[in-house]
Order: structure tokens, then sequence, then C-alpha cells
């Protein structure tokens, strides 16, 4: 996988957020809970895979999804499920959601001397306007959002559908924005944007940038990127100028949500020469 900081990235956050103890039974799947999403080194020339969980009982499980106009590529997935194998000794399940029509129950393709099947879960039959609206429904009301009500949110614009992919979207994106408590509004979208940019590329990204431009929800998750890249780089400078960091120090950083103020220290962290004057700019805030 890969080294990390202490802290987990935004996007990570906002995944670990959706995810985090859900067991997709939901979706037929006998799997225990996810424990924490899990971010690969990217291996030239191969495409990173779409969505890798760390499950309760230590195991892997990677998941695709395709319908009529996505098709996942066989080869970039066996590549990383391998390599997992060899290199962290770990058991990588393999598992292709399927929005479009119908598909066998397993996908098995030999690669020189090797084996590779995937277990191909069908949810072709999926009603994707009455799950719309059972969600709104859920979400006009204040009522929470169960297991399957989470899957379904996340998966929706992916579903067989009438609706073109550029006006099923867009749909998806205004029923998360009714959502009322931000934080969650904001982790939901930040997921699926993310596994559209993944999944489609060039066409996912231009229809969610015309859609968030100017909503206050895309304004929200461009500022907490911002502010999640600016802590994340004074953290960087000052672990290379001291390796370690005080733990006061380090989470007054981590819990600073004060633009001006990070960018204050951003601009004076470099000149910064000892944990005395370090402590001094971080705890007399100006």
């Amino acid at each position: 996988m890969r080294v990390t900081f202490q802290k987990e990235s935004f996007n990570e956050k906002s995944f670990n957020r959706t995810f985090q103890g859900v067991s997709f039974k939901g979706i037929g799947l006998k799997l225990a809970k996810v424990k924490e999403i899990v971010e690969v080194e990217k291996i030239e020339n191969y495409k990173l895979p779409l969505l890798l969980f760390l499950l309760e009982d230590d195991t892997l499980l990677h998941m695709e999804i395709m319908n009529d106009e996505i098709k996942p590529d066989f080869q970039s997935m066996l590549v990383y499920d391998m390599s997992i194998v060899l290199k962290y000794g770990m058991q990588v399940r393999t598992v292709i959601l399927n929005f479009g029509s119908k598909q066998n129950s397993n996908f098995q393709r030999s690669f020189g001397s090797v084996y590779y099947n995937t277990q191909i879960v069908n949810l072709s039959g999926l009603d994707r306007e009455r799950m719309h609206e059972e969600i709104s429904q859920k979400i006009s009301s204040g009522c929470p959002l169960d297991e399957r009500d989470k899957l379904n949110l996340i998966f929706l614009p992916f579903m067989k559908n009438s609706l073109p992919f550029n006006e099923g979207l867009p749909k998806v994106m205004s029923l998360l924005e009714r959502m009322k408590d931000e934080e969650e509004r904001i982790a939901y979208l930040t997921v699926i944007s993310e596994i559209v940019s993944r999944l489609i590329g060039k066409q996912g990204v231009e229809v969610l940038k015309e859609y968030l431009m100017d909503t206050e929800v895309g304004i929200s998750i461009k500022d907490a990127g911002v502010k999640e890249g600016m802590r994340e780089s004074i953290i960087i400078i000052l672990l290379e100028k001291f390796n370690v960091l005080p733990d006061d120090i380090y989470y007054a950083i981590a819990k600073q949500n004060n633009e001006d103020t990070l960018m204050k220290w951003l601009q004076n962290v470099t000149s910064i020469c000892s944990v005395d004057e370090l402590k001094e700019m971080v705890f007399n805030i100006e």
C-alpha cells in the first residue's frame, strides 16, 4: 500500500466516514465490515483500483463497477491484486458490481500460468428511479439512511436507466445537496466525485465541474481541500526540519481551520529554527 503521515487525507476521511462499518450484505456479499479505505502505490501504465477496502478480518476487498458503457480493466486488476498478495501476503477478494446487462456470477481469465477469478454481483435489475425517490423522502424527512440506502446513494449514477450520465449524475448530486448535515453531505459528494473521476475520467470530471462550480457545497469541498493541503504542507515541512513533532503542536496544526492563520503559518514555517519558536508561532495567535 503506502506510507502515510499521522493524519488522514481529505479524500480518505470522506471515504472512511462513508464506508466504515459497511458490510455490503445489502447487495448480497457475505463479508466482514469495512475498517478503512486503502490507497495503493501507482504502478506505471496500469489503472489504479477503483475501491480497495481493508476489512475487519484483515482481508482486502477490491471493488470495481461495470455497466453497459463501462468495462473493467482486468489486466490492471490482476496486476494490483497480485502485487498486494506478493508484497504484503494479504488475501484479496475481487468483486465487480454490475449495473448493466446481466452477466455471469464469475469472470475467469488466464494470464499465462496465472488463473484469475472475480465475482460479479448482478445489480442490473435495480430501479434507479424508485431508489432515488425512497432516498429523497428519507432525506426530506430527516430519517437516517441505512446501509443499503448509503450504497444505493453512492452507486446511483452508474445504475442502468434511460437517463444519460450527464443528466443522471447532477440529479444525484442535487439530491445530496439537500442533506442537512454539512460534513455528511461533503463526504458523500467527495466520494461520488472521486469515484466518477476514477471510473469515467474526463467526461465525468467535466460534468462534475459544471455542476459543482457555483454551488455552496462545491465551494465547501474546495475550501476544505485547500485547508487540508495547507495543514499537510506545514506538517511535511516541520517533519523535514525536526523529524518528529510534539503531540500538542501536531494536534494544534491538525485542528486549525482558520485559512488566514494557516496561510500565516505556511509563510513563516520555513524560517522556524527551534521547537520553542514553533510553539511561539502556534500558541500565540494574534
